[in-house]
């Protein structure tokens, strides 16, 4: 009898798998040519039972179940035990930090594409993405965001904070209130990009700002457990000495073992292979 895989998709994304060519048909290519049978579930199904299970970027909360979610930009993906990126298999990897073919290439065709437009350079201001819960401290996180402003203030305090809530986000009366008032710090509505391309540095507890600042070379200083911590500079890590002046990070080399080394990129031909490889790792019979 064959292996079952059993892939929860939404309805738009199973009409994809037969046409797009992208991550999900390599899903079912990866699958198939090892032999097993693979069935579309709708993405609202029960997960659980016979077989293996792969969800689409949202919590795993079955036994021989794994999701697939983007690794920030499209063509890159992961597949992981959890969807807790603080939590993936990269985040406990060491950075090699050896120089790497057409790094600098990379991360050059990357900046084009991100910050098109945009006039990279510094202009003496910390960019803060702020994200949800502003007054909560979480487990994975070093201080609560209010905290990480305070401590921001009082570790640079020359420099002039420019920061956005994020837009899929509701904040409380209370929330809003707290980010009244603080010296040096400015919430602004200036586009997310044009912040990141003129600040000198980036703080966030592990906005994906911070990762889409190492293209343009802008170092990051995080107040929470995540995935790209490597060349960050990381309160978690390194208690307040995280603002320490630092080396350059080595922003190419690191982007493409990220990226190329650590995802799988859908358009590639070994994309197949390094699905089912993803699979054997985590114990599937692939």
């Amino acid at each position: 009898m064959k292996p079952v895989l059993n892939f929860y998709l939404s309805a738009g994304k199973r009409a994809k798998v037969a046409t797009a060519g992208g991550i999900l048909t390599r899903v079912v290519q990866a699958a198939e040519a090892a032999g097993w049978q693979v069935i579309l579930r709708d993405e609202s199904d029960p997960v659980g039972g016979d077989g293996y299970h792969l969800v689409y970027n949202r919590a795993v909360t079955a036994p021989r179940t794994l999701v697939l979610r983007r690794c920030y930009f499209d063509p890159f993906w992961r597949i992981e035990a959890t969807n807790d990126r603080w939590d993936w298999e990269v985040t406990g990897k060491s950075f090699p930090d050896t120089a790497s073919q057409d790094a600098e290439g990379f991360r050059r065709r990357w900046q084009a594409k991100l910050f098109a437009g945009q006039d990279v350079s510094r202009q003496g201001h910390i960019f803060m993405p702020l994200q949800g819960k502003l007054l909560a401290h979480r487990h994975f996180q070093a201080a609560s965001p209010i905290g990480m402003i305070h401590n921001t203030r009082a570790a640079d305090p020359s420099r002039k904070i420019f920061a956005t809530l994020h837009p899929r986000e509701t904040y409380s009366v209370a929330e809003l209130d707290a980010l009244r008032g603080i010296e040096g710090f400015e919430l602004t509505d200036r586009p997310s990009m044009e912040l990141l391309a003129g600040c000198d540095y980036v703080v966030t507890e592990n906005s994906a700002m911070a990762l889409t600042g190492f293209f343009a070379e802008k170092p990051a200083v995080l107040f929470a457990r995540i995935d790209f911590h490597h060349i960050a500079a990381s309160v978690p890590r390194d208690g307040m000495a995280a603002f320490d002046p630092q080396p350059k990070p080595p922003f190419a080399a690191y982007l493409k073992w990220f990226f190329r080394r650590n995802a799988i990129t859908s358009w590639a031909d070994d994309a197949v292979d390094r699905i089912r490889v993803r699979f054997r790792n985590h114990g599937w019979p692939m």
